[in-house]
């Protein structure tokens, strides 16, 4: 079969190249991939910041946003050919931690943890893949044009998952939130704040008037860019805010981010950022706004099942409210075979999505 691979570490190593055909070990199951979603990861790791093959390899297949379809399953299990399905991302460490024996593998507390197409596991960017069923959430058939988007969704079903839990220290109504970011991850956890009831403003770099300042508008979400407004006035400017959910990666947001906080409220940190960046923070000031006002902020990383069931959920609800905006995020379809291109940003990128096999 044909995979898009990369060799770890190494820059502009990406190929398209011939594979083994996976051989499903016992009670796995055998799936036909339909689509892999690209994001910042894929990206990192073809400019070889980090990622690490399988013991076994010489090579990485990247890709960890996946949809694809069943051709073969165990007796039994959970899974049935024909099923639509998304995998989940992270297996547990050898050591099994609490966390990882719990089916919590995305709290795992060793580090040691694998992951599809990012670390010691082949990705979904093959034709093929092998996988216990134990790991793959059923998507219904109807989802089919957005269900790629299932495992970016995750981010911040988890996300919101977390604060709604620690927010239950207290009697709490949320009423407005913040998404610092529109890309594909706050676009998404936009749509999810709103699918719950808040009132949601969206602030980043884009113009007014820009397809995502449209694209949000349609969804009832304001917009605000941070060309017009800094980011440190938009605790001024907004009324006060429930939930903050920064999604940007940028590290001169952090700051700004966990200002905006209104009394009792949460920040979400769910972007990873670079290392070394410095920037100027009034440290005393922001420990008195988050004592003073009961404040939380915690950071937050991949999903379990749990969350992509939540995701699956979310986008179902989404499309009979609002059909077909959902499937405005994915801007680019391209064959899996132009992966170096679909890798080459454009400007009216949202999602990218490549291609392995049509229908279902």
């Amino acid at each position: 079969m044909r995979a898009v691979t990369i060799v770890p570490r190494e820059a502009d190593s990406l190929r398209v190249q011939e594979v083994p055909d996976p051989a499903p070990a016992a009670g796995e199951a055998l799936v036909r991939v339909l689509e892999s979603g690209l994001c910042g990861t894929d990206a990192e790791i073809t400019a070889g910041l980090y990622g690490a093959a399988p013991p076994d390899s010489p090579y990485l297949i990247l890709g960890h946003e996946n949809l694809g379809i069943v051709e073969s399953a165990p007796t039994g299990s959970a899974v049935t050919p024909g099923d639509l399905v998304v995998s989940t991302v992270r297996r547990p460490c050898p050591e099994g931690c609490l966390p990882c024996r719990s089916g919590q593998n995305d709290m795992c507390l060793t580090g040691h943890y694998r992951e599809r197409g990012i670390q010691e596991l082949p990705g979904f960017m093959s034709e093929r893949y092998a996988e216990d069923p134990a790991y793959m959430v059923r998507v219904p058939r109807h989802l089919r044009p957005v269900a790629v988007l299932v495992e970016p969704m995750t981010v911040a079903q988890k996300g919101l998952e977390q604060a709604f839990r620690i927010q239950q220290r207290m009697p709490w109504e949320p009423r407005h939130a913040l998404v610092l970011g529109a890309g594909p991850v706050g676009l998404l956890a936009a749509a999810a704040m709103r699918l719950r009831g808040l009132e949601v403003t969206v602030a980043s770099r884009e113009a007014p008037g820009s397809p995502r300042d449209e694209l949000l508008g349609q969804a009832g979400i304001r917009y605000l860019s941070t060309e017009t407004i800094p980011a440190e006035e938009l605790r001024q400017r907004l009324d006060r805010l429930d939930i903050v959910f920064e999604a940007t990666g940028a590290a001169a947001l952090i700051g700004p981010a966990v200002s905006a906080v209104g009394t009792d409220g949460v920040c979400i940190l769910a972007s990873v950022t670079e290392a070394g960046r410095k920037t100027t923070l009034d440290l005393g000031a922001w420990n008195r706004q988050m004592v003073l006002g009961n404040c939380v902020v915690f950071g937050t990383v991949n999903a379990n099942r749990r969350h992509f069931e939540a995701a699956v959920r979310d986008l179902e609800t989404a499309e009979e409210r609002q059909p077909g905006w959902m499937g405005r995020l994915i801007t680019r379809r391209l064959p899996f075979t132009d992966a170096a291109r679909a890798l080459v940003r454009e400007p009216s990128d949202i999602k990218t999505v490549l291609v392995f096999a049509g229908g279902c």
